[in-house]
């Protein structure tokens, strides 16, 4: 159990499979999400640090958007892809606001791809003048969700004059405050000041356990790639694309070629959806789907599950030739999925170059 973990359960945070899932009570937890802006537990992330005179060039070469567009302080969602263009980690990386001589970069992605992203960027450090650093153990992580826009009314109870842009970090308080998404505010702070800033965040908003923070992330369609997807989906199939995560106009990056031919050809032929289904045993990330079009053969994968209010929510990916049928989990007969719609809108041009003949 991480020291996060410990802190949260000795207040009373309920732990399964070190995990606080809730503080006692999940639908009254539900309730105070539909009302306004939670802290909640959000420590299903690890952090890279970045830094050097090549940090910006280097990291623009490796991944999918345009690093060297970040002003500091901006940030942005990325992803770092396998030379066959599949998702090795989703990314949301930013310039820190303070760096001078060199620039300075963290990046925010699964706690349990940390240690193998370091490792593989390491390999092409070379001759650059890079330094990656993991340093999740230093920090704590937090996080203000709700179901409405949390950057407009979490600000005013902690005190500040406006909050981050989208995709923005500031630092009040000694903490890091990266805008997400419009309905969630991740907290980051030293690990010896997770008391002070709990004491402090606590005061202004009710708690709930990591459940409603996934959740949260799963009703904005925003994916979070983990060692159970990784390495099996194309960005395009994250609905990266939708997100603003892919550069179609920047250079060269690992997978870049398929990526760019998925959309120019228009060969995407999976897509993520949002879904919810009456179970409440919280199916696993990784988890295959069916649908009769397939047959017995896999038509996708669950790529992030979470308890609602009845059964559970989740992102699916799976192959757009199956979304008019039924969709069923981990079996051919399986639980039934209910799609549900997205909060943006998917490209309708996958293929704006093609020559029809």
């Amino acid at each position: 159990m991480n020291p996060q973990t410990s802190f949260l359960a000795n207040l009373g945070g309920r732990v399964v499979d070190d995990v606080i899932v809730d503080f006692g009570d999940y639908l009254a937890e539900c309730d105070a999400f539909d009302r306004g802006v939670c802290l909640a537990d959000a420590a299903d992330f690890g952090l890279l640090r970045v830094s050097g005179v090549d940090a910006a060039t280097f990291l623009h070469n490796q991944f999918s958007t345009n690093v060297m567009a970040l002003a500091p302080g901006q940030g942005q969602h990325s992803t770092y892809n396998s030379p066959k263009g599949r998702m090795l980690a989703s990314l949301f990386l930013w310039r820190d606001g303070n760096d001078t001589d060199a620039p300075v970069f963290f990046i925010l992605l699964a706690a349990d791809l940390v240690e193998a992203v370091r490792k593989r960027l390491s390999m092409y450090v070379l001759r650059a003048k890079v330094t990656l650093e993991d340093v999740s153990a230093r920090y704590a992580f937090l996080g203000l969700c709700g179901a409405h826009d949390v950057q407009t009314l979490a600000p005013e109870k902690m005190g500040l004059d406006a909050s981050p842009k989208l995709y923005h970090t500031q630092k009040p308080n000694g903490a890091i405050l990266a805008a997400l998404s419009l309905n969630r505010l991740l907290l980051i702070q030293p690990l010896e000041t997770l008391l002070e800033h709990w004491r402090e965040f606590s005061q202004h908003f009710p708690w709930v356990g990591r459940h409603l923070w996934r959740r949260a992330a799963i009703l904005d369609g925003i994916p979070l790639i983990t060692a159970a997807t990784a390495d099996r989906l194309i960005p395009q199939a994250a609905n990266w694309d939708a997100l603003g995560g892919l550069d179609f106009k920047k250079g060269c990056y690992p997978g870049q070629e398929i990526i760019a031919r998925a959309r120019y050809l228009g060969r995407v032929k999976e897509r993520m959806y949002l879904a919810r289904c009456e179970d409440t045993a919280v199916f696993a990330a990784g988890t295959l789907l069916y649908s009769p079009t397939f047959g017995e053969q896999s038509c996708g994968v669950i790529v992030n599950a979470a308890p609602d209010r009845e059964g559970q929510i989740m992102l699916a990916s799976f192959q757009t030739a199956a979304a008019d049928d039924s969709i069923h989990v981990a079996s051919p007969d399986g639980a039934t999925l209910i799609l549900l719609p997205l909060p943006y809108e998917l490209p309708v041009d996958e293929a704006p170059n093609r020559v029809k003949l």
